[in-house]
């Protein structure tokens, strides 16, 4: 079989996948879970794909995707193949050459930050990797970047490394923009850098990943990671007891520095003055700078004017908080670093249940580990349940689930859970039926495919039929439908 024969069939299916999750408002399904396949070559009987990990792939086998996608191929050819993966790392090519402006804010107008990164070379630089050839240093780069053993900072976070972070459709550009930063410090593209975002959406794990692999690459280089209140209280040291230069000396001769949680800069406008001149003087000797913040730039008072005007070089990079995808990758990834399991339902509770931040998910997953490690069988759904109950605090109890929204739409209406799950077609039952689906969509992350499944195992078709159904209700002005839905989202965000 001709290379352009499969190659078409693969690109046409992926195009209808494509098209059938952007219809379905589920686009960044396809961000995160196809978008980085490619076709590479064919037999008469299977097409080869390059896949980022073996990770990724054993999660798209899990989910049904590559399923999906081989079902499509043998749709439109006839035949029966299927797809063969070939794992490749991240090249810095796919960085993007540019994001939306409200996300990222770029100093130099059209400028393609792949071309930057090709055209710009550390050969000559104290950042390359140190007594390597040229060929070399790009070999020893891809090898360890993707080695687990790739040495890490002896005072930074040995876990927070770029292998560990699992990036999403909303987080593809902060994780290459860093990583190109790291392959290339104090290229200006990339210089400053600024995460800002709520606590618990990888920001720090980034802005450490960033000097564990440049110190990877040179372990000569100095290196500081510090958060700001520590170095405020440094600096106020520092002048109490009169060795403020000693402090000048340390921060301004640094190659790499890590600053996190700047937005408790207004707190000092005398460190803010110093932070000017070590600013300047790190990269004006193209050192590489990174900066956190809880927040855009523009929303921190007390901060002067000459110094936003530094941190606004480079990128700004906003952090959202991860969907239900990529909390369940999270979830995976630890796991797999750990060498553990945990069943399947187990882990989309844990996901379901921690929506806000990260670090309370790992400490959710850390706890049912221990546990499971400790009761020596199998973990079950409802045992998951008791287990976590005390880590959700009061204002986390109205986490919404599809169960909750079925039991207080089935209250309402007079009629049972099971009613709604059924086949009935009746109107009593229909209608109730369309608001809970309606629902499950606007309030829960819930896939269409999820919440067929919770509804008596419905397609995701039907699904969204049901929600177009009260969708055209409510753009028609039906205001007793609109009532109902503002009735049920109340009772459901208050439901304990």
């Amino acid at each position: 079989m001709s290379e352009q024969n499969y190659k078409d069939f693969f690109e046409e299916a992926m195009k209808q996948i494509h098209d059938e999750l952007k219809s379905s408002g589920l686009e960044n399904e396809f961000i995160l879970n196809y978008q980085k396949l490619n076709y590479i070559e064919d037999t008469i009987s299977e097409i080869k794909i390059s896949v980022p990990s073996k990770f990724m792939w054993d999660r798209m086998v899990q989910k049904g995707n590559i399923s999906k996608i081989e079902a499509k191929i043998n749709e439109l050819t006839g035949q029966s193949i299927c797809l063969s993966p070939v794992f490749v790392s991240k090249p810095v090519e796919q960085i993007p050459s540019q994001a939306k402006n409200s996300d990222i804010h770029q100093t130099e107008n059209n400028f393609s930050l792949q071309n930057e990164i090709s055209n710009s070379s550390n050969s000559d630089s104290k950042f390359a990797p140190q007594n390597q050839t040229s060929a070399e240093s790009k070999s020893s780069r891809a090898e360890q970047f993707s080695s687990p053993n790739a040495p890490t900072h002896p005072e930074l976070n040995g876990d927070f490394t770029f292998d560990n972070f699992v990036p999403n459709g909303e987080h593809d550009y902060a994780y290459n923009a860093c990583l190109a930063a790291a392959k290339s410090p104090g290229n200006k593209t990339f210089n400053p850098i600024l995460l800002y975002g709520p606590s618990g959406v990888g920001k720090t794990h980034l802005m450490v990943a960033m000097g564990n692999y440049i110190y990877s690459q040179n372990p000569k280089l100095k290196i500081s990671y510090i958060v700001t209140e520590s170095l405020m209280n440094e600096f106020t040291d520092s002048i109490r007891y009169k060795s403020i230069d000693k402090f000048k000396k340390k921060y301004r001769k640094l190659d790499v520095l890590l600053l996190d949680d700047i937005q408790f800069l207004e707190k000092s406008e005398k460190l803010q003055d110093e932070l000017f001149y070590t600013f300047d003087e790190i990269y004006n000797r193209k050192g590489q700078i990174v900066f956190t913040s809880d927040r855009p730039l523009k929303e921190i008072n007390g901060i002067v004017e000459r110094l936003k005007t530094r941190f606004s070089r480079g990128q700004n990079i906003d952090l959202k908080i991860p969907d239900y995808e990529t909390r369940l990758a999270i979830i995976d990834k630890k796991l797999e670093i750990q060498g553990k399991s945990l069943p399947q339902d187990v882990k989309e509770l844990i996901a379901k249940t921690f929506q806000s931040n990260v670090r309370e998910l790992e400490g959710a997953l850390s706890q049912m580990i221990g546990y499971a490690g400790l009761i020596h069988k199998e973990l079950t759904l409802e045992v998951a349940k008791e287990q976590l109950a005390d880590l959700i605090s009061p204002s986390e109890s109205g986490i919404i689930t599809v169960g909750t929204i079925q039991k207080i739409v089935a209250d309402y209406y007079s009629i049972s859970v099971d009613d709604l799950k059924s086949q009935s077609r009746k109107k009593t039952v229909a209608t109730p039926r369309h608001i809970a689906i309606y629902l499950s969509r606007e309030l829960t992350e819930y896939s269409l495919m999820e919440i067929g499944e919770e509804f008596g195992g419905r397609d995701h078709t039907t699904i969204m039929s049901s929600i177009r159904n009260i969708e055209d209700k409510l753009k028609i002005g039906d205001t007793m439908t609109a009532d109902i839905i503002k009735t049920l989202e109340k009772q459901i965000k208050t439901f304990k």
